[in-house]
């Protein structure tokens, strides 16, 4: 019997597969390869991972052993899979403002201007990032009982403190 995790992981992959089939058949089309398309079928594919192991900080792994629901698992999975455009969208946003920063910065003459225009692109696509993780957290933790987001808390927090101790060494 399936897990709910490999469940929800294989109809993701379905979705996936199925958002990226279009764009495959025109990367066969047109003799180019998915590999080679900026913004094709494979960035929507590891937009699809991301989103199911979560670009808002709380991926699957975080949310292991609150013992969720199977509403619960629902409701995350719907607010995840409606947050996914948004995420992708910010990601080719922040993509294209550091291609811009990068080719301002290695150009034969640097112009101050579009440096300054480049830079503020960068910073308002990962702001906008941001704002959508902290919106996509606060309807995940709207899903949890009192116990799962104090739960939750501990892990967060321990995953944390772990993460700034091997910086250290």
């Amino acid at each position: 019997m399936a897990s709910t995790f490999t469940r929800t992981y294989s109809t993701l992959a379905l979705v996936a597969a199925i958002a990226a089939a279009p764009l495959a058949a025109q990367a066969a089309t047109q003799g180019g390869t998915m590999a080679g398309q900026d913004g094709g079928a494979q960035q929507h594919q590891r937009m699809m991972h991301h989103g199911h192991h979560g670009h808002d900080g709380w991926g699957s792994p975080m949310l292991r052993k609150l013992n969720l629901t199977q509403a619960q698992q629902d409701q995350i999975f719907k607010i995840r899979h409606d947050q996914a455009p948004a995420f992708y969208d910010q990601h080719k946003a922040l993509k294209l403002a550091a291609k811009s920063l990068r080719e301002v910065t290695t150009a034969d003459t640097f112009d101050q201007a579009k440096a300054q225009q480049a830079a503020n692109a960068v910073g308002a696509a990962e702001s906008q990032l941001a704002l959508l993780r902290a919106e996509t957290q606060a309807q995940i933790r709207a899903v949890l009982t009192p116990e799962q987001r104090q739960k939750l808390a501990q892990r967060w927090e321990k995953h944390h403190k772990g993460a700034k101790e091997s910086a250290k060494s």
